[in-house]
């Protein structure tokens, strides 16, 4: 009978310090969780390094010629949409999105570097393609109302920005304006829905 009394004594204990090991796990787990929380908070909430951005000012070009490559039209890169983009991320961008853009542009190098082994200056046009669609796949923000949140909140992914920015530069140019788009220079009166013409570009202005 005293052994039976000391077995469910000693199985109570060794319970117990289960149960204390467990709740040290968990709490260990939820400290460490809510450390790199916010430490990822920090990072998209400090003061960004905005000097940063003019190493990559070589890079930007080539990113937006890739979203918008010359055709039988103009790219881009003729609209010298890479300036553009850096404009846009210093002066007109929140600091959430621009520590973003920068974090995003770091990825994509060490990406190149490890998936091709050059950087994206030197990769293919289908290497690049599948680069930019790698990214915009893992920067896909959520649809509706949780979008608006999620930007209020944690700003633009990378690829959001560059393909904002991009769409953005090249439209308002004068190359894209004029050559890629339909520009009307003395337009008449406002007609709300008007077909487009046969063979006729989007036009430039809303």
């Amino acid at each position: 009978m005293w052994i039976t009394i000391l077995d469910f004594i000693f199985t109570l204990y060794r319970f117990m310090d289960r149960r204390k090991a467990l709740r040290n796990i968990l709490l260990g787990t939820g400290a460490a969780v809510f450390s790199v929380s916010g430490y990822k908070w920090y990072g998209i909430t400090k003061r960004a390094p905005l000097p940063d951005l003019a190493n990559y000012k070589g890079l930007l070009p080539e990113l937006a010629e890739t979203i918008i490559p010359a055709t039988d039209t103009p790219g881009a890169k003729d609209a010298n949409v890479g300036e553009f983009i850096y404009k846009m991320v210093v002066e007109c961008t929140d600091v959430k999105s621009q520590n973003k853009f920068l974090s995003g542009l770091q990825d994509l190098e060490h990406y190149c570097h490890s998936k091709y082994d050059v950087p994206f200056e030197k990769c293919t046009t289908e290497q690049r393609e599948t680069i930019l669609n790698h990214f915009e796949k893992e920067g896909k923000p959520y649809p509706g109302i949780l979008g608006k949140i999620q930007h209020k909140f944690l700003g633009d992914p990378f690829f959001v920005t560059l393909k904002k920015y991009t769409v953005a530069g090249y439209c308002s140019s004068e190359q894209g304006a004029t050559k890629g788009l339909a520009y009307d220079y003395i337009p008449g009166g406002f007609v709300a829905c008007m077909p487009l013409k046969p063979g006729q570009r989007s036009w430039a202005t809303k």
